[in-house]
């Protein structure tokens, strides 16, 4: 029997309760992939709906990851440790990553909130991977300087928005360029580093995929810039529910047809059957 008003069928939904220590394959801490024993199927004339129930997270995420550690002076590559940082910190490390080689120092600046470069000759900062956090997004390669002040203020507030995935099914969702994708829902962080996220939407949002048979779930999480999320081991929880409705033809490229032909008034067609002649009965 249905057992949402979204299901008009009689094939009763189904709940996924999904444990990402439980995953047949941990592609990484925020990529995991689980194989049902009994494949959830959608009967011919029927098509699957998929929902983000619920999901629980501890925020163990750093603001500056393996993949974001790095600046590139005189062209050569210094690199932090991943961590937690605050902005007195992350000035700490980069000087000590850079001073031997370059003379250089890093300061932070708590009333203007960005970072200053200072080097005892001319140097050229080519590129980094910490942009975002030391305010020079999109002011690199700079001239060769002795002092280089970011003109964007820092941001150390790491990961905003978690974007859960669901890498095998077909969904019509778009990004900000446009682009399909398989995003089912987008979490704000609102907690800080070390607490927990509890995701329990007010509305639960469902998509209808393409897909009518699902033995299998590829669950990823990335960040709004789409950087798989490194979790520092910690584990994960999410709800999925699953309702099925009957497929419908769509109406609408006819209906909209209709439409136009009655707004500019445009006559029938001779072909059209209100038109022709009837035949001549024997």
């Amino acid at each position: 029997m249905p057992s949402h008003h979204l299901n008009d069928t009689d094939k009763g939904s189904q709940t996924l309760f999904l444990h990402s220590t439980d995953a047949v394959i941990s592609v990484s801490d925020a990529e995991k992939i689980f194989y049902l024993n009994e494949a959830v199927y959608a009967p011919a004339g029927y098509r699957i709906l998929i929902g983000l129930t619920n999901m629980t997270l501890p925020n163990a995420m750093y603001n500056v990851t393996s993949s974001s550690n790095n600046i590139v002076i005189a062209g050569a590559t210094y690199t932090i440790a991943a961590g937690n940082y605050s902005a007195d910190d992350l000035a700490t490390a980069l000087t000590t990553a850079i001073n031997s080689a370059t003379g250089g120092t890093v300061s932070f600046n708590e009333t203007n909130s960005n970072f200053t470069f200072t080097f005892s000759s001319g140097k050229i900062i080519n590129s980094s991977t910490l942009e975002r956090q030391l305010g020079i997004k999109g002011q690199t390669p700079t001239a060769s300087v002795t002092s280089y002040t970011g003109t964007n203020i820092c941001d150390l507030g790491g990961v905003t928005n978690i974007y859960v995935r669901i890498r095998n099914l077909t969904m019509n969702n778009l990004d900000s360029k446009g682009r399909v994708n398989n995003i089912i829902a987008s979490i704000v962080n609102n907690t800080n580093y070390g607490g927990y996220i509890f995701f329990v939407p007010p509305e639960v949002l469902y998509y209808q995929v393409s897909e009518t048979n699902i033995n299998h779930l590829d669950i990823q999480l990335t960040d709004q810039e789409g950087t798989v999320l490194d979790l520092n081991g910690a584990d994960f929880n999410i709800t999925l529910t699953i309702h099925f409705v009957k497929q419908r033809e769509t109406s609408f490229r006819s209906s909209l047809l209709r439409e136009i032909k009655e707004r500019y008034k445009v006559p029938p067609s001779p072909s059209s059957p209100k038109n022709r002649e009837p035949e001549n009965k024997k």
